[in-house]
């Protein structure tokens, strides 16, 4: 009996002196991902010339594009893909900034940029919006210079294309989610249009 009990005793030592040794060895390395952890990498910095373009935005005080610097940063909402894309038409955004204008309705982007809206355009046209597949109809108003089209979704807001007359008949489109630009684009038909036009590469 007593050979039993001393047997349990040391078993039962062996095992308090086993955990207390584990209480001595080094915590876990902490986690690799997430920004700002130790080792991780923090958010990205924005495109470098997103500050160029917007401290113009800024002075002619275009109150249609009051998120500048976020959409920027966040390169139009664009996939990965077409980063490099609208890095490029950041560039021309922002050597043509003196031809970077707003009107009350939308974004009026330099006309010499066209091909690098077009690519831009053609990129995004790629992308899958599921959380837009489900919505339908719009609400229009035209002019004989100026249209807009705005489409409302419940898991999205208001998707809004607004399009102007140039002086040479082409149509300009400004893409707008909620408050934010999602590209600026050339409408071939003349009017707007948030399911066929140009802007429905940027919603759907």
């Amino acid at each position: 009996m007593r050979i039993g009990i001393g047997w349990k005793m040391l078993v039962f030592g062996t095992l308090l002196g086993l955990a207390a040794c584990g209480g001595d060895e080094a915590p876990p390395p902490p986690p690799t991902g997430g920004a700002g952890g130790a080792g991780g990498e923090g958010p990205s910095p924005p495109p470098a010339r997103c500050g160029e373009l917007c401290d113009h935005v800024a002075q002619i005080n275009c109150f249609v594009w009051s998120k500048c610097a976020d959409d920027c940063a966040a390169y139009l909402g664009a996939e990965e893909a077409c980063e490099g894309a609208f890095e490029a038409l950041l560039g021309c955004w922002a050597d043509q900034k003196a031809d970077f204008a707003c009107i009350p309705s939308q974004v009026v982007p330099p006309a010499a940029c066209k091909a690098e809206e077009e690519a831009f355009r053609a990129c995004a046209q790629g992308q899958t919006r599921p959380e837009t597949s489900a919505c339908v109809g719009q609400s229009c108003t035209s002019g004989s210079h100026v249209c807009s089209c705005s489409t409302t979704c419940a898991a999205v807001g208001e998707m809004r294309s607004a399009c102007t007359m140039r002086a040479d008949g082409t149509w300009q489109c400004a893409c707008r989610e909620n408050q934010s630009l999602r590209g600026t684009c050339e409408e071939p038909k003349g009017a707007c249009d948030n399911q066929e036009g140009c802007c429905a590469a940027f919603f759907y």
